[in-house]
């Protein structure tokens, strides 16, 4: 079972909390009013604090034991004095989140609603009982709080004090723009306006629609005297002009005693609730009737009244994201939509407002409204949807090379604060684990995963203290990869102790067409199998195709600019990415279960042709027409090193199966790197005009390099020619067993040589046109093939005796 996670949305009014439980999101609602809205208020009850309804109910009893809208005492952070006691704000916050969770530890466990309980929260983490308790939290805050600021600091603190061990800050109209909608939905990279009218405050943002949730805030901005409370004093006011005599015993009564002061407080309490319940009346209907009970007088009310009693304080609201908008240098015509939110947000005369229906002096542009499903729970809804994507917050430790052994992240902004280690020196991990987990600027926690296992050797930063992207926070001994098939010597790696020509007869191969895969319309450039050989891509202008080897059929096609021809394709070792090169001057990685782009590679200055991972899937290596190798973090898309030394263009590249060595193929060189270092360790002799493809053998032992002269086989422990191979290639492969070499011809066929006697075995006939690239698959010997004319094969390969 995921983490469970407890999403709040801690407002000035209202408090709401929602579980996020692998993937399935529940609203906690309160046991005394069956509501997923729970009043933020406190009613000090001896040494116990009354939450929610209960402590609504109780200031008509005890007035000076009760407070509302706690969060405006934040700022102040001073006592508030409860029936006789002070109690710092930050310890009401937490009476209110430590009731949520008692209550969603209580729905975590099956336990249901705790019926007409109390609400008391008494101490920190109250509740539950036995059972799963929750350790993680998501608070959303507003955008306006400064996150250097005490606020922040404020609202984790008092989720802590509640119980919970890691606490997210999110920003409520981020928040927002997660929430789930009715009808039309924003397309990434439109320009959303949320308009959030809360009980207590106003707020406005500007958020650049991302995809897969990765929105953006660019600006937003905040009225704190403009909410729903702001309209319920209005019409409080009103009714106080309106209907003064019958309530001027009441609310100014005779004595002076605290009697009487207590009736007066009671009453103002009780007459405030009364305009409250009138506006919510009016939202449904155009006139009210009702009676206040306890001076026992019928009240009338409007509402085109109330709309003439609200708008001056919703221009202001209006004013506000015009000025957002002319602030962030966006004409009205960049406005994709607006996402009304809030508690106040479902009141016709602000969605009048919205619609343009009413003017309130300012040229606000008609534009599209967003409606969420729920607008008073919107924000908590999303809170809770963005704690459901957690997983895809972390980064992978981006280590330079297989070798060394610092651990560093990539953490956006670049810049945060060391929460806690959740692996302890010595201790080993897993694939995937998450060793350490920060706080980024925004007050969100980030996890920091390793993409291999290892061992966790020292940590260098400490809980609490800041740290950098630039930073090695952990030292690590990563486990080493299996042995090779067929690898000898004591280091367990590939076999690199030199090529030895064979005298014995050739082997004698047959070779089958098992199919041809129509669907591209341009020259199928380069194909991959995938690890598990199931899947074949291949590549051309028209896009990337995933075929199923068994079928035949195309499965997947990953789109991109139609005017990209792509050059080049790899799979990563666990077959869950595929890198491709294009014309566009960039490499891209995705994601082959989705179909969807991963990171973008930029940094080439002109067209990138080869690319080929790591054999641990930590790096991308590609080359291109500015005569350069670039290494970069498969995950991260960072560019990591730039290799020179080419005067040429790079064809092609690969990566030798211990991934101590790389090997690039150039127009007038060919050169075997050092990855460790990024150095130079051996050139040899290009070929004429151009190389075409590179491939090192399974054991590492050889390297060939194809090129218009003939493929030439080179030992890689000392340099030397072993054999060159007749006739024009354009690439190479070598077989999984390593005993056959493809090649790849401008003659329109496909040629079989066996490696160690340096013959051809057989020749593949069937294309109509150059053949541009040959693949083996990883299991059996199947090999594919790919044309300009538009077309890849598969090839079905025995043995004879």
């Amino acid at each position: 079972m995921g983490e469970p996670i407890l999403a709040i949305d801690y407002g000035t009014c209202s408090a709401r909390a929602a579980l996020a439980i692998e993937g399935r999101i529940e609203l906690v609602r309160e046991p005394a009013s069956g509501s997923a809205n729970w009043p933020a208020s406190v009613f000090a009850d001896g040494g116990n604090l009354i939450v929610g309804t209960l402590a609504e109910r109780r200031k008509r009893i005890w007035p000076a034991a009760y407070r509302g809208e706690i969060k405006r005492d934040l700022a102040r952070d001073v006592a508030v004095g409860l029936d006789g006691r002070g109690y710092p704000p930050r310890a009401l916050v937490t009476a209110v989140i430590s009731t949520l969770k008692a209550e969603a530890e209580l729905q975590l466990n099956g336990g249901g609603s705790s019926g007409g309980g109390s609400n008391g929260a008494g101490g920190a983490g109250a509740g539950g009982g036995g059972g799963e308790r929750l350790t993680r939290a998501v608070v959303t805050v507003p955008a306006s709080y400064d996150p250097s600021g005490p606020l922040r600091r404020i609202m984790i603190a008092a989720a802590e004090a509640a119980g919970f061990v890691d606490v997210d800050l999110l920003a409520e109209p981020l928040a927002a723009a997660w929430s789930p909608l009715d009808g039309t939905q924003p397309e990434p990279g439109t320009l959303m306006l949320v308009y959030d009218l809360g009980g207590g405050t106003f707020e406005g943002a500007l958020i650049e629609v991302g995809a897969d949730g990765r929105h953006e805030m660019l600006s937003h901005s905040a009225l704190h005297d403009c909410g729903g409370r702001d309209l319920d004093q209005i019409l409080f006011d009103e009714i106080l002009g309106l209907y003064g005599p019958g309530l001027e015993p009441l609310l100014n009564p005779p004595g002076s005693g605290e009697m009487y002061q207590t009736t007066a407080s009671r009453t103002r309490h009780e007459l405030l609730d009364f305009a409250r319940a009138v506006k919510h009346q009016l939202s449904d209907i155009a006139s009210v009737e009702d009676v206040f009970s306890p001076a026992g007088l019928l009240v009338s009310m409007r509402r085109d009244r109330f709309t003439q009693l609200a708008s001056p304080t919703l221009a202001r609201t209006m004013a506000c994201c015009q000025h957002l908008l002319e602030a962030g240098g966006y004409g009205p015509e960049k406005l994709g939509g607006v996402l009304s939110v809030g508690g106040s947000a479902h009141i016709p005369v602000v969605t009048d407002i919205l619609t343009g229906r009413l003017g309130v002096g300012t040229a606000w542009p008609t534009t599209q409204i967003y409606t969420p499903v729920d607008p008073e729970l919107a924000v908590v809804l999303g809170a809770a949807a963005w704690a459901s994507s957690v997983s895809t917050r972390r980064t992978t430790a981006a280590r330079p090379n297989p070798v060394l052994v610092p651990a560093r992240w990539d953490i956006p902004g670049a810049r945060a604060t060391m929460v806690r280690w959740l692996v302890e020196p010595g201790e080993r991990y897993d694939a995937g684990a998450v060793l350490a987990r920060v706080r980024l600027t925004d007050g969100s926690l980030f996890d920091l995963a390793m993409d291999a296992p290892g061992s966790l050797l020292h940590t260098h930063a400490e809980p609490g203290t800041p740290v950098r992207d630039a930073d090695w926070l952990a030292t690590t001994l990563p486990s080493g990869p299996a042995p090779l098939l067929g690898a000898t010597g004591a280091g367990g790696g590939a076999d690199l102790r030199g090529f030895e020509r064979s005298t014995r007869p050739s082997h004698q191969v047959e070779v089958t067409a098992r199919a041809t895969l129509k669907g591209h319309e341009r020259d199928v450039t380069s194909a991959a199998f995938s690890p598990d050989g199931h899947w074949l891509a291949t590549t051309s202008k028209d896009g990337t195709r995933l075929w199923d080897v068994a079928t035949g059929r195309t499965a997947l096609t990953l789109s991109g600019r139609k005017s990209i021809l792509i050059h080049d394709c790899a799979f990563s070792p666990d077959g869950r990415l595929l890198a491709t090169t294009g014309s566009d001057k960039t490499a891209r990685v995705w994601d082959v279960a989705t179909g969807r782009q991963a990171v973008t590679l930029t940094g080439h200055r002109g067209p990138v042709y080869g690319c080929a991972f790591s054999p641990d899937g930590s790096l991308v290596a590609t080359t291109g027409t500015d005569r350069t190798v670039r290494l970069w973090g498969a995950v991260s898309g960072k560019n990591i090193a730039t290799l020179d030394g080419h005067r040429g263009t790079v064809y092609g590249c690969a990566f030798s199966p211990d991934g101590r060595l790389l090997v690039s193929a150039g127009a007038e060189s060919t050169l075997l790197w050092d990855v460790s270092v990024g150095e130079i360790i051996m050139s040899l002799p290009g070929h004429t005009n151009f190389t075409g493809g590179c491939a090192f053998s399974p054991d590492g032992a050889l390297l060939a390099t194809a090129g218009n002269e003939g493929t030439r086989l080179t030992d890689t422990s000392n340099g030397s020619t072993v054999a060159t191979l007749p006739g024009s290639a354009q690439s190479c492969a070598f077989s999984p067993d390593g005993k056959l070499l493809a090649t790849a011809s401008t003659d329109d066929t496909a040629l079989l040589w066996d490696v160690a006697t340096g013959a051809a075995v057989a020749t593949l006939a069937g294309h109509s046109s150059t053949v541009i690239s040959c693949a083996f698959a990883p299991f059996g010997l199947l090999l594919a093939t790919t044309s300009t004319d538009m077309t890849a094969r598969l090839w079905d390969i025995i043995y004879r005796p």
